[in-house]
């Protein structure tokens, strides 16, 4: 099988995109999403959606923006 996912890192290859960011978060500790507003890294989709409505929710977004 072609494995086209090289890990940055290790140079480790993998079959599939999802293998490899699986890679990358267990052995390489990366965070794979990071909130676009402060910079902060999360190693799930949901926890980021959580983060982002705690503290970056619409309305806080709302008073932030001039009129």
């Amino acid at each position: 099988m072609f494995k086209k996912h090289e890990c940055g890192t290790c140079g480790s290859r993998f079959g599939k995109i999802e293998e490899l960011m699986q890679h990358q978060q267990v052995t390489h500790e990366q965070k794979l999403y990071i909130c676009n507003e402060c910079k902060m890294g999360f190693e799930g989709m949901e926890q980021m959606r959580d983060h982002a409505k705690k503290f970056h929710s619409y309305n806080k977004m709302k008073e932030k923006r001039p009129r």
